[in-house]
C-alpha cells in the first residue's frame, strides 16, 4: 500500500507544480480536471470518506500496537515494523488528505469551455 500512496503523493505534487505555471500543459490539465470534478460530487465525497476509514483503521492498529506493547515493557520487532508500517501509511494518507482537500483548482482561474 506504501508505493500506491507515494504513487499517488508524486502525482498531486505534478499537478500543482503544471497548475502553478502558465504553459499550454495547464490549460489542458485544468480543462481535464474541470471535466473530472463535474457532476461527480458523490464520487469524491466517497472517495474522500474512503480514504478517512482507511486513516482511522491505520491510527488504531498503531495504538492497538503501542498498548501491547506498554503491556509487554517492550516492543518485539514484528510489531516495529508494523508499527513503522502503519506510521509510514498514516502520514502519506494524511498528506493525500490535505492536498486532496486543497486540489480545487488553487489558481482560481477557471477553463472557458467552447
Amino acid at each position: 500500500m506504501t508505493p500506491l500512496l507515494c504513487l499517488l503523493v508524486i502525482a498531486e505534487i505534478t499537478v500543482i507544480l503544471v497548475l502553478l505555471f502558465r504553459t499550454p500543459l495547464r490549460r489542458l490539465v485544468m480543462f481535464v480536471l474541470d471535466r473530472l470534478k463535474e457532476g461527480h460530487g458523490p464520487i469524491m465525497s466517497t472517495v474522500g470518506v474512503t480514504l478517512f476509514a482507511v486513516l482511522m483503521s491505520s491510527l488504531y492498529s498503531i495504538v492497538r500496537i503501542q498498548k501491547r506493547s506498554m503491556e509487554t515493557g517492550g516492543i518485539n520487532p514484528t510489531d516495529h515494523v508494523l508499527l513503522t508500517n502503519h506510521i509510514l501509511d498514516s502520514s502519506l494518507m494524511g498528506t493525500i488528505s490535505i492536498l486532496f482537500t486543497n486540489l480545487r483548482f488553487p489558481i482560481g482561474v477557471r477553463v472557458a469551455t467552447s
